[in-house]
């Protein structure tokens, strides 16, 4: 079960979807169901999505601690022929710091891997079935991370484009987040506070880059946030995605992860109204004519997704076996 620990003043944005329904020949309103909440500032755990691989084996593979093997896209390592593969000075490298030099092991591992990445991409590609995407990466996270700061995700030269990103637990220990406030929320909030209007016709990423230092601190606060946030353990097999522009994250720890980073542009969405670039173009429009006032919709949701206090908690001083198996199995807990 994924555990919330939700903080009373910050809004309950975290929705759970069945895949198996969005999968289905009839399940268009079950993908757009998908499609709204993913745009509505959401973060989604997309429940049933499994995976046909060796995931003990993948779960005993550790990345070695270099910057180069952060994030790793390794479609390059799929696409070149196995007898080619020993003579490629990057996996070379990679086979001598991953797998001591175990070519066999490294051999069932892009095998494994490459099983993964092709069940991500077909799975995303179904839920969004509406998008045309210009680009589709699936990124291996397997060195070890720990507190990384609290933020909005800042792609360069990403105006105009909607960015999906998907994660996959695949570790066998919960990945540690804390997320915060939505941008929307943040963003009209502190608009004037941070002089945000200096951004119009700019590229967003000064404007998010203004937005996550002044709410939330630079690199060198991570650990130290003062900001209310809510603490989410993503159990292993998880599966949840988010514009990382749109509900703002921070790893806390975690080991082995993939994400993904599928780009549309604004010719390749079903509706342009509902794209990044317009909650942007909004957000500017809405200050120029209401000067320091929230959108009325804003303040009604802000009030209505306050969450309650812990009424209906799990008690999760009871022994695991315990529990109903609908607590332990693809549920989301708020505590």
């Amino acid at each position: 079960m994924t555990q919330l620990f939700a903080h009373p003043e910050v809004e309950d944005y975290f929705v759970e979807h069945d895949f198996r329904l969005a999968a289905r020949q009839d399940g268009q309103a079950a993908r757009q169901a998908v499609i709204d909440d993913f745009v509505g500032e959401k973060l989604i755990l997309l429940r049933g999505l499994t995976f046909d691989a060796d995931l003990p084996f993948l779960r005993s593979v550790t990345f070695h601690q270099k910057w180069k093997w952060k994030k790793l896209a390794l479609t390059r390592f799929h696409a070149i022929p196995a007898d080619k593969r020993r003579n490629d000075p990057e996996i070379i490298e990679f086979v001598k710091d991953i797998f001591r030099d175990d070519w066999a092991r490294f051999e069932y591992f892009v095998q494994q891997s490459a099983k993964i990445n092709d069940q991500v991409l077909a799975a995303l590609d179904l839920v969004f079935s509406s998008y045309r995407f210009s680009q589709r990466h699936v990124v291996w996270r397997f060195t070890e991370t720990r507190v990384e700061n609290l933020h909005f995700d800042v792609d360069r030269h990403c105006d105009g484009l909607e960015l999906v990103r998907l994660y996959v637990n695949l570790d066998d220990a919960p990945r540690m987040w804390y997320t915060s406030g939505t941008f929307s929320t943040a963003a009209y909030e502190w608009y004037d506070k941070l002089k945000l209007s200096r951004f119009r016709g700019q590229s967003t990423d000064a404007l998010l880059k203004t937005l996550d230092t002044g709410v939330f601190g630079d690199w060198n606060a991570r650990g130290r946030d003062k900001v209310a946030r809510h603490l989410v353990l993503f159990e292993p097999g998880d599966v949840w995605l988010l514009d990382g522009r749109r509900v703002s994250h921070q790893v806390m720890y975690g080991r082995r992860v993939i994400s993904t980073l599928f780009v549309a542009g604004q010719d390749g969405v079903p509706d342009p109204m509902k794209t990044f670039a317009h909650t942007v173009a909004e957000l500017h429009q809405f200050h120029e004519e209401n000067h320091g006032k929230l959108p009325a919709h804003l303040a009604r949701r802000s009030a209505a997704e306050k969450l309650p206090s812990s009424s209906g908690a799990v008690d999760l001083r009871t022994a695991w076996e315990d529990l109903p198996e609908h607590v332990r199995q693809e549920s989301l807990i708020r505590l």
